[in-house]
């Protein structure tokens, strides 16, 4: 029997509060309201790539406006908190996009918190996060703070090593995300010396270059030996895990929805079949030095929609890239790991 599947990277934020979102502008392909019934519509058809059902979600931060300095830089973060918990105790602000018949679905939180500000800071802001949550406070299972987009030296800072430190200590996870194409892939490499000096729990979401490639049109060969270096390093220490999700904006983007074609056509099933030979070069290499048993699946709703080919598709191309990969690969008790208790066991669920 198939195991229902856990996406453990998906984003929600409610159309009122889409302007506090640090990345937000007019015309942004994400912009608007991004609901459980938006995700919900982008999940409708999993019938016909899987007999799995959708079982639950794990909600991560969407990177609210904040400033470190302050406590008072702390506010759009904790209104996200507010606004999962509404989500999650299944009372919804009229237009919201939920209904109390989806609060279930919400199995765990990933909230912002401040670590380069150290673990006092830390402490005072869950503490803060603990009071406006209430009874969905056990729900928060980690903190994210974005590094993708910080100078060099961020993951280094004192402030930053204490912080996991103390995160390690309270039982909560670090979602980490770095992107070794636009940013760099010193990134990667300061990410590995920053899990060696404070090595206590953390869930890796990490883009890599994947549109570096030679005249034969292979995986650009530099590129790709160091990021192998790289994710050998990350797989030697044994509680990180590796999140299979967000890698759509690092391919060819998919054609629109009327171009794709119906489920079982010959121009999706191309569609498919070319991303998933793709990031099956890199998958492979996950594999390896991680195994099976550390590796998780995540849609990165609705971030997946960019590239993907609309949300009434892209979230369906997604798993089928990777539902094929892992049917070709896994054995069904490592399958069910993979959708599912992978992610259960790294958040503590």
């Amino acid at each position: 029997m198939s195991v229902d599947i856990v996406d453990a990277h998906i984003h929600l934020y409610p159309g009122s509060e889409a302007p506090s979102l640090a990345w937000y502008t007019a015309g942004h392909p994400l912009q608007g309201q991004h609901s459980v019934e938006d995700y919900l519509e982008a999940t409708k058809d999993l019938n016909k790539v899987s007999t799995q059902k959708l079982r639950s979600f794990i909600f991560i931060e969407c990177d609210r406006t904040h400033e470190l300095g302050t406590e008072v830089g702390w506010e759009e973060p904790l209104r996200e908190a507010d606004w999962i918990k509404r989500v999650a105790d299944g009372r919804p602000r009229s237009g919201e996009g939920h209904e109390p018949q989806h609060a279930h679905l919400c199995l765990g939180a990933v909230l912002w918190a401040p670590l380069p500000s150290g673990p006092d800071a830390m402490q005072r802001y869950a503490n803060k996060v603990k009071d406006r949550t209430g009874t969905t406070w056990p729900l928060v299972k980690g903190f994210r703070y974005l590094v993708q987009d910080k100078p060099p030296g961020t993951m280094l800072s004192s402030g930053f090593i204490e912080s996991l430190r103390w995160m390690g200590r309270s039982g909560f996870t670090f979602d980490l995300g770095v992107d070794a194409r636009s940013g760099g892939l010193w990134q990667l490499q300061e990410a590995v010396e920053m899990i060696k000096k404070a090595h206590e729990g953390l869930a890796e979401n990490h883009r890599p270059d994947m549109r570096s490639r030679d005249q034969d049109g292979n995986p650009a060969t530099e590129p790709f030996r160091s990021w192998k270096e790289q994710m050998a390093r990350l797989a030697s220490f044994s509680n990180v895990y590796m999140k299979v999700s967000g890698s759509f904006s690092e391919m060819d983007a998919f054609p629109s929805e009327a171009e794709q074609g119906d489920w079982g056509s010959a121009t999706r099933e191309k569609l498919v079949q070319r991303a998933r030979a793709w990031v099956g070069i890199w998958l492979k290499e996950v594999l390896t030095v991680f195994g099976s048993e550390r590796m998780i699946w995540g849609s990165d709703w609705p971030v997946c929609v960019v590239g993907g080919g609309g949300n009434q598709v892209s979230w369906l191309n997604w798993l089928s890239v990777i539902h094929g990969f892992v049917e070709g690969h896994l054995s069904k008790d490592d399958q069910a790991g993979f959708w599912s208790h992978n992610a259960l066991r790294a958040y503590g669920v």
